[in-house]
């Protein structure tokens, strides 16, 4: 019997996160909407490339929504380890989903599994350079520079304790291309 009370508050929970997660979506995609057409109403002639840009936002995220609501229902759960799973798997059928390695740098974050991390924001990076463009809806510049302040210390002092692993220097790496790429560098 409370087995079953507690399936229903969690089928509640989700519900309720899935319907804010769409109604986000919605709201975002309105968004975009509305800031490329004040953009074509600005210029004399118009562009081309807008309508095509709108739509390119607007399918990435109706489809992120659908695709990765269990793994948000999971992460905001806490239940980290099956988020990362399920992302994971979700990967292997979709291996070009920058999102998807954004999503699993969000969780190796929050396990405090740095290298990781760090290593999935760059793949996400080099996927989808939208992610550090501060021009676009999809920009997390903010965030990834959130991880690298903290993870460069560490990543530093781990370096000196163990300086042939190749690992931390990767990501060590790894932080340098990210920096440059929010900087707005090139790769």
């Amino acid at each position: 019997m409370a087995n079953h009370m507690e399936n229903e508050g969690v089928d509640w929970f989700f519900r309720v996160n899935t319907a804010v997660l769409i109604v986000l979506v919605a709201v975002t995609a309105g968004m975009i909407v509305q800031h490329e057409l004040e953009l074509k109403a600005d210029s004399s002639h118009g562009s081309p490339g807008i309508n095509t840009l709108q739509k390119r936002y607007e399918e990435q995220l109706a489809k992120k929504a659908w695709l990765y609501k269990d793994v948000l229902y999971l992460e905001k759960k806490g239940d980290f380890d099956q988020a990362v799973s399920k992302v994971l798997k979700i990967l292997k059928d979709h291996p070009d989903d920058a999102y998807g390695l954004v999503l699993l740098g969000r969780l190796y974050s929050q396990q405090g599994q740095i290298v990781k991390s760090v290593r999935s924001y760059r793949r996400a990076v080099e996927l989808d350079p939208d992610y550090v463009d501060k021009t676009t809806p999809l920009y997390i510049g903010d965030e990834i520079m959130k991880l690298i302040s903290s993870a460069r210390g560490k990543l530093n002092r781990e370096k000196k304790l163990k300086p042939e692993d190749k690992q931390i220097q990767t990501a060590i790496n790894d932080i340098y291309y990210l920096q440059r790429r929010i900087a707005g560098g090139c790769e």
